[in-house]
């Protein structure tokens, strides 16, 4: 969103920073969430406290920081005007209304159709559906055809059938029975956040970066890769197709995931800026963290080939890998490579040439930054070992370690967000004054 991207098509900052503010809220309370609930982590997915954490992250932090994110990115990218930005407004007051009351009734072990999940979950259902018109909307007008904007759209499909499969659980848990929950898993991480993911990734990594001349043909084929392999797997599941079809669906995904992950290599290799500022040394790290990802769900495909006692922790780990590790460090990076930009645009765009202004950098905190840079990758560390070892002492230690990063963010956040206009007279610099000619008699 800087360089070689127009913003006048950008919504009212009024319309994005909300999604912000409650992500870095909710991250906060995810870890502290962690904190309680370190011998439930340690033993399985399936109880109530980790659900409810996860749909914390997924939703109050994840989700709701990237309907934020697209919300500013889509009219720059699209070329188009926000479809609605009373639409967007909806979708964050209803996410923001129907996570906690989800999160609430995980917590308190009502899985089954509870009047607090019924009513969470049609919540965001509503701001799913807003959010998916918003976005279609949008795209219906653009001109700008790009496979980065097909990623973007395919990946809203599947967060249709996400929340949709998910209530449906909710309502009817006898479902369970065919396999749903793990679609219901599988379509939200492969098919809504990674397909987003590449789609938002292959934009702005390239002109971070700073990186030219890059072959789109990487990501035709992750498209069609991703996608063809997630609908092998998700039928694999759901007809009970056996351990060949599911493993040819993961393996078809894995390659899709590698076109992918070349195409930002060579941008990296590419890249005209050499130093790495804080945000994307957390984005780096984000791609280091998913080659971790991959391969834990590449083992969780394989299923009845792996002992028991191990499939449950390599069932977790995949998911944390991907929640707490990729999608997590992408977002704590990227935050500030837009958050600070959209800030500044607001309080500085029209002041450009007549005042000397700050930059976008100079709005958080560098010190706090790279503070939870370190205590994010120790909070990680942990979490992996404390889950393969199921111990609950190195859970609740990694839960302390991601507080500290959540604060720490959540500080800068509200630094950035609560920045007050900084004007300084523009001096011109001096000219010295030109010689008198000398005339010659």
């Amino acid at each position: 969103m800087q360089a070689g991207l127009s913003t006048k098509n950008a919504p009212s900052p009024k319309v994005v920073l909300p999604y912000y503010a409650y992500g870095a809220v909710a991250f906060i309370a995810a870890a502290i969430m962690m904190f309680f609930a370190d011998t439930d982590i340690s033993s399985s997915y399936m109880t109530p406290k980790v659900l409810s954490i996860a749909h914390v992250l997924i939703l109050g932090w994840i989700t709701m920081v990237i309907f934020g994110a697209l919300f500013q990115l889509i009219p720059v990218v699209m070329e188009v005007k926000l479809y609605s930005e009373k639409l967007a407004m909806g979708s964050f007051i209803t996410l923001g209304l129907g996570t906690p009351l989800m999160a609430y009734s995980f917590w308190q072990n009502f899985i089954g159709p509870s009047h607090a999940m019924i009513t969470g979950g049609s919540l965001v259902i509503i701001s799913v559906l807003l959010f998916v018109t918003n976005v279609v909307g949008s795209a219906m007008k653009t001109e700008n055809k790009t496979i980065e904007n097909r990623f973007i759209a395919t990946s809203v499909v599947w967060l249709l059938l996400t929340v949709l499969l998910g209530l449906s659980i909710v309502l009817f848990p006898q479902i369970l029975e065919s396999g749903s929950f793990l679609i219901h898993v599988h379509i939200g991480i492969i098919g809504w956040f990674m397909m987003l993911v590449v789609g938002v990734a292959s934009t702005l990594m390239p002109m971070f970066f700073i990186a030219h001349q890059l072959n789109k043909k990487c990501l035709e084929r992750a498209y069609w890769m991703i996608n063809g392999g997630l609908i092998l797997l998700v039928a694999s599941m759901f007809l009970d197709l056996g351990n060949y079809a599911r493993i040819a669906g993961g393996v078809i995904i894995l390659l899709g995931f590698m076109m992918f992950f070349k195409y930002n290599f060579d941008a990296y290799k590419k890249r005209l800026r050499r130093n790495l500022d804080i945000g994307m040394k957390l984005s780096v790290l984000a791609f280091i963290l998913f080659a971790i990802t991959l391969i834990a769900g590449f083992i969780s495909a394989l299923g009845d080939i792996i002992p028991t006692e191990y499939i449950t922790r390599i069932n977790l780990i995949y998911g944390i890998s991907l929640i707490y590790g990729f999608l997590s460090a992408l977002i704590l990076g990227q935050m500030y490579k837009t958050l600070p930009f959209i800030v500044w645009l607001k309080l500085y765009q029209d002041k450009v040439g007549k005042f000397k202004t700050p930059l976008p950098a100079d709005m958080h905190s560098e010190e706090a930054a790279q503070a939870h840079y370190f205590f994010y990758i120790a909070a990680f560390a942990l979490l992996i070992g404390g889950v393969w070892f199921q111990e609950a002492v190195i859970i609740k230690a990694s839960a302390a370690f991601m507080l500290l990063t959540a604060l720490l963010y959540g500080y800068n956040t509200y630094k950035i967000l609560a920045h007050k206009q900084q004007l300084k007279p523009l001096v011109m610099p001096k000219m010295k004054p030109r010689p008198k000619p000398v005339i010659k008699k």
